[in-house]
C-alpha cells in the first residue's frame, strides 16, 4: 500500500475543518456532531476517523485555524508603539477591540458565545476543548495590553482612580461581554433589538473608564 504523504493528510484535515466551518454557520456549536462534519465534508463514517477522533478534537481545530486567520496582535503593538500617551493607547485600543468586534462576530464572535453555553451545560468540555484552544488569541492579548496601559498610567500618576482597578477592569470586561453578546444575538440569530453601535459604545466606554481613573 502506497505511503500516503503529510501533504496529503494536511489537505484531508483542512478539507474536514472547511466542512466544520460551513457547518457552524447554520448550527449552533454545542449542537454540532460528527455526523454533521462528515456529511458536509462527503466522507464515509470511518473516514474522518483517521484524521481526527471526536467532535471535540474537530472543534478544536476548527477554532484555532480561525483565531490564526484573524490574529491582529502586530496591530495591536503597533497601536501603542503610534500613540504618546497611556490615555490615547487606551482609547485607540477600545476603539480598536470595536472594530474587531463588529468584523468577526459571525466567527470568532459566535464561537465565544457558544463556547461559553456549550462549557456551562457540560464543564467537562473544559478539558477536552477549552484547555486545547490557542493561548494569547488577539482579543485576549489586547485586553492583557488595555489593563497594563491602565496600570502603567496609575502607576505614573497620570490616573487618579476613583474606584479599585481590579474593579474597573472587572466594569471593562462585563461591558465587553455584554456588547459581544447583543452584537452575537442580533446578527447570527436574529434577536429581534436593534444591533449595537460598536463604534458609539466603544466611545461611551472609553469616557466612562475614563471617569471611573479620575480623568
Amino acid at each position: 500500500m502506497p505511503k500516503v504523504s503529510q501533504a496529503y493528510l494536511a489537505q484531508k484535515r483542512e478539507m474536514i475543518l472547511d466542512a466544520a466551518v460551513q457547518v457552524f454557520h447554520r448550527k449552533p456549536l454545542y449542537e454540532m456532531t460528527m455526523l454533521d462534519v462528515i456529511q458536509q465534508a462527503g466522507l464515509s463514517r470511518g473516514g474522518i476517523y483517521k484524521y481526527y477522533d471526536n467532535i471535540d478534537e474537530v472543534l478544536v481545530a476548527m477554532i484555532n485555524r480561525m483565531t490564526a486567520e484573524n490574529r491582529f496582535v502586530d496591530q495591536i503593538e503597533e497601536t501603542v508603539e503610534n500613540t504618546s500617551t497611556v490615555k490615547e493607547a487606551i482609547e485607540e485600543l477600545l476603539s480598536l477591540l470595536g472594530r474587531y468586534i463588529r468584523d468577526h462576530v459571525n466567527s470568532l464572535g459566535k464561537v465565544q458565545f457558544e463556547l461559553t453555553v456549550l462549557v456551562t451545560n457540560h464543564p467537562e468540555k473544559a478539558e477536552s476543548i477549552v484547555s486545547k484552544l490557542t493561548e494569547q488569541e488577539s482579543g485576549q492579548y489586547l485586553m492583557a495590553t488595555l489593563f497594563q496601559q491602565i496600570q502603567n498610567g496609575v502607576e505614573g500618576k497620570v490616573f487618579h482612580p476613583r474606584f479599585a482597578v481590579s474593579d474597573i477592569s472587572n466594569f471593562i470586561i462585563l461591558q465587553i461581554d455584554g456588547l459581544v453578546h447583543n452584537t452575537v444575538m442580533v446578527h447570527c440569530y436574529g434577536a429581534s433589538e436593534s444591533a449595537p453601535d460598536e463604534g458609539r459604545t466603544m466611545k461611551l466606554l472609553t469616557e466612562t473608564v475614563f471617569f471611573m481613573l479620575g480623568v
